[in-house]
């Protein structure tokens, strides 16, 4: 009771002493370790001595352990061990109690710590020592102690409380070529012969507390000594992996414990609580967005960036008019304009300004307007007075259209200059023909400018006579082809 009294004090005095220094959590798992336990030793006697005439065995009684080693960073160590088995009672084969004994332990062992920065490590031992029987004589001539030396081999676990305190559970086998032969002797005096060599197994199981002294520092108590420690300054209690670094499982450059988004996709940019931004709020996060300004309502690609199906120049999802021919001039809403009314949509019309009621062709031209912009308008339709160059009342409404078409002509190409070209037809002498050319092409320009009177800087005249036939002289009808008036158009190309 006494003994037992005494490891208590011990264990108590441990727990005081450790208590302020198991605070220093930046001592670190390492460094001097001093442990005392409390178990049983089993195994001196029993099966050792088996086969002698009388057999004892020590009861199994309180068994006091303490160690004293030092834990390298890298898990090795090595430590000094001693065991204490006071007052147990020496039991014998047909003989009840004998003296009481108490049996030591005490060597050294190289320890090789599984993890050794992890709060739960799992070690493994071995070494060699000596064993002592020390017998309280009863009688004279009891033995008084005798010794013999094991070799031993273990494992164990060691759970941490703190950075410099730890639970410690060990299993420890002593393996001995001999053993206490002078107490066999002792109790077989009729034996003559030497006893049978018997090889010793002895078994020890502890549990109790160690607590480290000196190890690697660890200033902000992540786990992970300083010289380790890529991240120093970790925060209290955060989670950290083998560089000392809080853990960001999604690569967002927020740790685990402050990111409200931990399933950020790769590249998206941040806030400081680990979400995702999208500045343009088209759904498309920051960083992985490549047009960052797209404009509010436009639908956009998995880039970020706005389509546009039509090819309009207006976004999808902006657009109210998703299939716009190409070439065709839209507004702001992504629907096209037909200025002048004439179902040929802008930007596809080649002649924009048709009036009202002009039939047109797929370019949104008419008749004329489209000859204009093939370069030449031919009108053999033009009735003139007889030997005259003054136009018949009934010719003005062809001259009219013409007038018309010049001006929009002029209007979509502002560069261009238009001939008016007379032509004849070969009765009559040459030289006359060529004055009435010059004349009557007088004429169409002066009627046709008293109809549009913008056109009038773009106009010149000419007459050709009868020098450029395009039908047979020779006929009625060849004839009346060839008394024409032409516009020719030159410029802006």
């Amino acid at each position: 009771m006494q003994h037992l009294r005494s490891f208590a004090a011990l264990a108590a005095a441990l727990l005081f002493v450790a208590s302020p220094l198991a605070a220093q959590d930046n001592w670190g798992r390492g460094g001097v370790e001093v442990n005392v336990s409390y178990g049983v030793l089993n195994g001196i006697g029993n099966e050792y001595v088996d086969l002698d005439p009388v057999a004892f065995e020590v009861d199994n009684n309180h068994y006091f352990a303490g160690r004293l080693g030092y834990v390298l960073n890298a898990g090795l160590g090595i430590e000094g061990f001693f065991g204490y088995n006071p007052a147990a009672s020496l039991l014998t084969s047909g003989q009840g109690s004998s003296p009481e004994v108490s049996v030591m332990n005490y060597g050294g062992d190289l320890v090789w710590n599984f993890q050794p920065e992890s709060a739960f490590q799992i070690f493994i031992m071995a070494g060699g020592g000596q064993q002592q029987l020390d017998v309280d004589p009863v009688t004279a001539g009891d033995p008084a102690s005798e010794s013999w030396f094991a070799w031993n081999y273990g494992a164990g676990v060691k759970m941490f409380v703190s950075r410099a305190l730890a639970i410690r559970v060990d299993w420890r086998n002593y393996i001995a070529p001999t053993g206490p032969e002078a107490t066999r002797a002792f109790f077989n005096p009729a034996v003559v012969d030497p006893l049978e060599d018997e090889g010793l197994s002895t078994t020890e199981f502890t549990a109790g507390l160690s607590l480290f002294v000196g190890g690697p520092a660890d200033e902000d108590g992540d786990g992970v000594a300083d010289t380790d420690d890529l991240c120093p300054g970790t925060p209290s209690g955060a989670a950290v992996d083998s560089d000392g670094c809080q853990f960001d499982d999604d690569g967002d450059g927020v740790v685990n414990e402050m990111d409200n988004c931990p399933d950020t996709p790769a590249g998206a940019a941040v806030d400081a609580n680990g979400c995702p931004t999208d500045g343009d709020g088209d759904g498309v996060f920051d960083g992985i967005d490549q047009c960052d300004d797209t404009p509010a309502g436009a639908v956009v690609d998995a880039t970020g960036c706005p389509t546009d199906a039509d090819g309009d120049g207006v976004f999808d999802g902006i657009d109210q008019c998703d299939d716009t021919p190409s070439g065709a001039i839209v507004d702001s809403t992504g629907c096209p304009a037909d200025s002048d009314g004439d179902g040929v949509l802008d930007g596809i019309d080649r002649c924009p300004g048709t009036p009202a009621g002009r039939e047109v062709d797929a370019e949104g031209c008419g008749e004329f307007e489209a000859a204009l912009a093939e370069g030449r308008l031919v009108l053999s339709g033009v009735q003139f007075e007889f030997n005259s160059a003054d136009i018949r009342e009934e010719s003005q409404a062809v001259l009219d259209r013409a007038a018309t078409a010049i001006r929009s002509a002029i209007a979509n190409r502002p560069g261009i200059s238009i001939e008016v070209g007379g032509h004849t037809d070969s009765v009559g002498s040459s030289g006359y023909n060529q004055s009435l050319s010059e004349r009557r092409a007088a004429s169409v320009r002066d009627y046709v400018v008293s109809v549009e009177p913008s056109i009038a800087d773009a106009l010149t005249t000419r007459g050709y006579g009868e020098d450029q036939p395009i039908a047979d002289n020779g006929t009625t009808e060849g004839q009346a082809q060839n008394r024409r008036v032409e516009f020719v158009v030159s410029g802006d190309d």
